[in-house]
């Protein structure tokens, strides 16, 4: 966990090279000023839960976001598609996977807060599986599930903590 000294000295550090990121990918300094900036304010909330050692490429993905977000907005405004060169679909690839690799680091740290966001529905779910000792068969009966329709509430309830854990990370 980062002190807000270590935040500050992080965000001095980082943000010439993030906006030169930004600056490569939209083509207006206004516009690439606008996503560095926000992923620095995403930053200094989110910061304090990373370490160290992922801040630098959690702050590229988190930017890799915003250039996504005003590539979004730019189409709206134009009213057309934005084309993404073959760059930019491998770069949202290895974002991807980086993202999923630091969830994965983080999410038994979170998981108090992962569940607290979860349905009722899904919690008895979740508590069902979270052991592991249960079988997806004796889970489904449990519930009064057919086996094949509890693995695929088990499947959507892994993807929902985890959607809830990027958003715990990264907005």
């Amino acid at each position: 966990m980062l002190s807000k000294e270590e935040l500050e000295a992080l965000c001095k550090e980082y943000y010439p090279s993030v906006l030169r990121y930004c600056m490569s990918r939209l083509s207006k300094k206004h516009d690439a000023e606008d996503a560095a900036q926000e992923t620095f304010a995403i930053f200094s909330k989110k910061g304090h839960m990373l370490e160290t050692d992922h801040v630098k490429p959690w702050l590229f993905a988190t930017a890799h976001h915003m250039i996504l977000k005003e590539y979004v907005r730019r189409s709206k405004v134009k009213d057309r598609e934005c084309v993404f060169d073959e760059d930019m679909t491998e770069l949202s690839r290895k974002v991807r996977t980086f993202e999923e690799d630091l969830i994965d680091h983080h999410i038994e740290k979170y998981i108090n807060d992962i569940y607290a966001r979860l349905s009722d529905r899904d919690k008895q779910l979740f508590d069902l599986c979270c052991d592991g000792t249960l079988k997806t068969g004796q889970i489904a009966q449990i519930l009064g599930l057919e086996p094949h329709a509890c693995s695929m509430r088990k499947k959507r309830l892994k993807e929902k903590c985890r959607e809830i854990m990027f958003e715990i990370l990264f907005y």
